[in-house]
Parts: C-alpha cells; structure tokens; sequence
C-alpha cells in the first residue's frame, strides 16, 4: 500500500511542520482577543491533528484508520465551529451590562447612533 519512499529528513520535517502548525494554532487561541480570531487558531489546531493523524497512518501502513479518525474529527468540529460562531453572533448582538470584550462594538453602535 505504501509504495513512495520518503528520505527521514522529510518525514522528520513533515512531522515538525505539524507540531508548528499546531502550536501557531494554540497561540493564536490563547493570545488574540477576537473571538472570531480565537475561533480560527482552533480551525488551525484541529487541522494539523488531521493532518498528522493522516500523515501517521499512511507512514505505519494504516489508512483505514487514520482516514475514519479524521472523518469523524471533520464532523465533530464542523459542529463546534458552527455553534461557536453561533454564539459568538449571539453574543455580539445582545451584549450584556458588563461588555468586557464587545466594548468597542457598544462604542462604534454609540458612535452610529451619534
């Protein structure tokens, strides 16, 4: 089934690459305070685990599995994305008393109202 030959370098690389991806993701998560930003450093993350998930299982000769794994990690996060999007729309819409992180779209509504 594995028929192309990867020199160890490249693999090395290829695995490296994941972990970058995944800890650009994590900060992103962790440092932006746009949650629309936050909501896309966890896009980021999930995705470099697929691709690591797909990467291992082809280097170990296992597609079945990994290829299962990441279908059902596409589903679960297409729903945690569009529930987080959700309520991030919510949330924008209906600020509460304390807006903490909206306050600058409570200042732009004031400023339109004018």
């Amino acid at each position: 089934m594995n028929d192309l030959i990867l020199p160890h370098w490249l693999i090395g690389l290829t695995h490296t690459v994941v972990i970058v991806v995944f800890v650009v993701g994590l900060l992103c998560f962790f440092v932006r305070k746009t949650l629309i930003k936050q909501i896309m450093g966890l896009k980021l993350m999930l995705q470099s685990i697929s691709l690591g998930l797909i990467f291992t299982g082809w280097q170990n000769n296992n597609l079945n599995l990994a290829q299962s794994l990441v279908i059902s990690a596409l589903i679960l996060e297409a729903v945690v994305i569009g529930l987080a999007l959700t309520m991030i729309v919510h949330i924008a819409k209906h600020p509460v008393e304390d807006p903490g992180i909206f306050s600058h779209l409570l200042r732009r509504k004031r400023d339109e109202d004018g």
